[in-house]
């Protein structure tokens, strides 16, 4: 019994080394090992190159070459030798692995290789239990240590290199020296120290600097792990944060240009030019809040004879309003071409607009008919604005009664209403983003200043070479709402529609 417990010592050190190899083989290939096959190649690799092995060979390198030359030569120039060597030759084993493995930031890999080093080193006590004088705290204080260092190996694979493996498994460029510095210092300054003790412990049995060394190495070994994990575990945050930036910019790039393609696809559905007539002059202008609007409006003959005019807000906004635009305006304009009046056209609407209508979305809609014979206009009111007739300068809304909005209520059935339109008059329909539109203390534009910069009296707008007076009446409002507004954000569409009727 008191045989094995001299011997225990060396046995846990021989699981510590079987464990500290296969760490150190887990290790690389956790981080830096992105294939399926060659593992053998993989263990070969990191058994050539672990510190174990180039520890072997930098104590043998200095022991033969005193030995070759027979001279004495004392204990500090010679550790202080193999420390730099084992330390030239964990980085250039440690990049010749990386070179092998294709890794990307070849530095991660000397980092693993020192922090299993200052493992290995602490295990190395040899230093000072072999000095003549050193106090010997026996089998039981070694096998302990061997199994505190056996935890520390497990604890460094568990902690550190599964926090590494996430730095390492994309292709990053950082500044290692953080993580360079504190396994490589501690390497280098547990040699020196060692040495120190060693030759300290020779000359003069003082138990003093024996503990003065441990606690040392203790707190040099402290801040090389706390050093190592916090600046892993915080440049695992940074760029994960950088990460998610970017990923939010890519998305919100990824959403402007669909937002782009959208509002593309809704520009080219509502109508720009109309065929030239000697009937009437036709402008209309939307100007979207955001990237798509719910507002729309539309203008075809029915026959050469009817001219139909729509003006519509939906109640939504960005994408989900302008997809409901779309269905309302395609759904408007194919009932008034099958030939039905203008209520009985917003109430089939209505009807199909609330189907599955799971959004409960509304639109708000004026619809016209004019007679370009008679100037009679047939029309049918969704709960919209009232437009502005303006007859010989003098602007008037046209209140008549308004039906509930479209796609609100099932069942609803609208009534057909008219306006006599004569020779010169102006009709000016517009959404409710002009009346409510807001200047920076929160004023309304309002209907009295819309009616009053439509009573122009004898000051009639000069006409547009390409749409007559009534592109300059919008351009007129259009002008008056940015001097109002003075800058203020756009909150909600601003659409208008002018028709002035000539006659035959």
């Amino acid at each position: 019994m008191t045989e094995f417990i001299k011997q225990l010592p060396n046995i846990i050190l021989g699981i510590f080394l079987i464990c500290f190899l296969i760490l150190y083989y887990l290790s690389v290939k956790k981080c830096f090992w992105r294939k399926d096959k060659g593992k053998g190649k993989l263990f070969l690799l990191t058994l050539a190159a672990n510190p174990v092995l180039l520890w072997l060979v930098t104590t043998m390198a200095v022991a033969f070459t005193i030995g070759f030359f027979q001279k004495e030569v004392p204990v500090l120039p010679s550790m202080s030798i193999s420390t730099v060597l084992y330390l030239v030759l964990i980085f250039v084993c440690s990049h010749w692995i990386a070179k092998k493995l294709d890794v990307f930031n070849q530095s991660f890999v000397t980092f693993v290789s020192l922090m299993f080093s200052v493992i290995w080193s602490l295990a190395m006590r040899s230093d000072i239990s072999a000095v003549e004088n050193a106090p010997d705290y026996g089998p039981a204080f070694d096998a302990v240590i061997n199994l505190l260092l056996l935890a520390a190996c497990i604890l460094l694979y568990r902690f550190v290199i599964v926090a590494l493996s996430r730095l390492t498994d994309k292709r990053r460029r950082m500044n290692m020296r953080m993580f360079i510095i504190p396994p490589a210092a501690f390497s280098l300054f547990y040699n020196i120290f060692s040495a120190v003790m060693a030759f300290r412990g020779y000359e003069a049995n003082e138990n003093l600097y024996v503990n003065l060394f441990s606690v040392i190495i203790l707190a040099l070994f402290i801040w090389a792990f706390y050093v190592v994990i916090t600046n892993i575990n915080a440049t695992n945050d940074a760029l994960e944060a950088n990460e998610k930036v970017a990923e939010m910019a890519k998305a919100e790039a990824r959403i402007e240009a669909d937002l782009a393609i959208a509002k593309e696809i809704q520009t080219s559905a509502l109508p720009r030019v109309f065929p030239e007539r000697r009937e009437f002059e036709l402008f209309a202008s939307m100007n979207a809040a955001r990237e798509v609007g719910g507002d729309f409006y539309d203008f075809f003959m029915l026959g050469d004879s009817t001219l139909c005019f729509v003006i519509a807000d939906v109640s939504g906004k960005s994408i989900p309003g302008a997809m409901f635009m779309m269905t309302a305006k395609t759904v408007i304009k194919s009932l008034a071409e099958s030939g039905l009046n203008p209520a009985e056209v917003f109430t089939q609407t209505n009807r199909k607009l609330c189907e599955n209508n799971e959004a409960e979305m509304f639109v708000t809609a004026w619809l016209g008919c004019l007679d370009l014979k008679t100037g009679l206009v047939r029309v049918a009111n969704a709960g919209h604005n009232p437009p502005v007739l303006i007859r010989e300068g003098k602007a008037d809304y046209v209140r008549l009664k308004a039906g509930f909005v479209l796609a609100g209520m099932e069942g609803i059935r609208y009534k057909e209403q008219t306006v006599q339109m004569q020779k010169g008059d102006l009709l000016y329909l517009y959404t409710d983003g002009v009346t409510e539109a807001m200047n920076h203390d929160a004023e309304l534009y309002g209907e009295e200043r819309l009616q009053t910069i439509l009573s122009f009296g004898t000051e009639e707008p000069e006409p547009s070479s390409d749409h007559g007076i009534t592109a300059s009446v919008c351009r007129l409002v259009s002008g008056d709402l940015a001097a109002f507004t003075a800058g203020a954000e756009q909150s909600d569409d601003i659409t208008m529609l002018c028709i002035r009727y000539l006659g035959e």
